[in-house]
Parts: C-alpha cells; structure tokens; sequence
C-alpha cells in the first residue's frame, strides 16, 4: 500500500513540474481571439468612417442642387 501511494505522489509531482513547461494552448487561443477582436473593431471603425463620409457627400449633393434650383 505504501508503494501505491508513494507511485501516486511521485506521478503527481512529475505531472506538476511538467505542466509549467507545457504550452498552454488557452493562452494562445485567448491570443488570437483578442488579436480578432481588435482588428475587427478596427475594421469597423474604419467602415463607420467611410459611411460618415458618404453621408455627408450624399447630404452636401442633396442640398446643393436644392440651393442652385432657387438661385434659377
């Protein structure tokens, strides 16, 4: 019996020392997630920027024919 617990703790105590030096594979997909994170945050700054820009060509060219119909 003493031999079965002291295989057991020997076994535990390989496994300890052994997980410090494995690659976790959480981090690395905790990475990626984050790195998609931001450049789809970045992507879509960048789209809402375009469409602002739209708007306000879209607004300048309804307004100006507007303003040159009551100049005529």
């Amino acid at each position: 019996m003493i031999y079965v617990l002291i295989t057991l703790i020997a076994v535990a105590i390989v496994l300890f020392v052994l997980s410090f030096f494995m690659n976790d594979k959480f981090e690395e997909i905790e990475n990626q997630l984050e790195q998609f994170s931001i450049s789809t945050m970045q992507d879509t700054y960048q789209m809402k920027k375009k469409i602002k820009i739209l708007e306000e060509e879209l607004l300048t060219e309804d307004i100006l024919p507007t303003h040159e119909k009551n100049q005529n």
